[in-house]
């Protein structure tokens, strides 16, 4: 749930609706809105294996959250299970700005980040952040499998 109601988003003038797209009303000149406004709107999308979840978040901007990794317990892989805390460790000291990242109980990797959908919000530039997250969550990916860290 949002902590500003989700009509304090809408600084876009009203468009014809013309049909829904997820959680998102699209109007004829292709912003979006959210379809029901006393729910924050989000959606998710798979990418190499991963459940991506994007949610909205107040002054149209977009979470994402994934678990990207997983440490391996020390009965699957007592080598490389030191490797890949070291790599948590060197991945969280050298994250972009905006980006956390958190390590669970049961050795999950979450990574986490927001990006700006812009104003007037679009379908195309939805996709377009939500394309870029992957992209940016690529090397991280490759980086810790490299280390020996297990497929979330």
């Amino acid at each position: 749930m949002l902590a500003e109601p989700l009509d304090a988003l809408s600084d876009a003038p009203a468009a014809v609706p013309i049909g829904r797209l997820g959680p998102f009303e699209v109007a004829s000149d292709g912003t979006l809105s959210p379809a029901d406004p006393a729910v924050a709107p989000g959606f998710g999308y798979r990418w190499r294996g991963r459940r991506v979840a994007a949610r909205l978040l107040p002054g149209w901007r977009i979470g994402f959250s994934v678990v990207a990794a997983r440490v391996p317990f020390t009965a699957e892989d007592a080598e490389a299970r030191p490797r890949v805390l070291a790599a948590v460790s060197a991945l969280r000291a050298s994250l972009a700005r905006g980006w956390s990242l958190r390590l669970t109980p049961d050795h999950a990797i979450h990574l986490e980040t927001a990006a700006e959908l812009g104003s007037p919000p679009t379908a195309t530039r939805l996709v377009t952040v939500a394309t870029l997250f992957a992209l940016d969550l690529a090397p991280l990916i490759d980086f810790l499998e490299a280390e020996g860290a297990r497929p979330a």
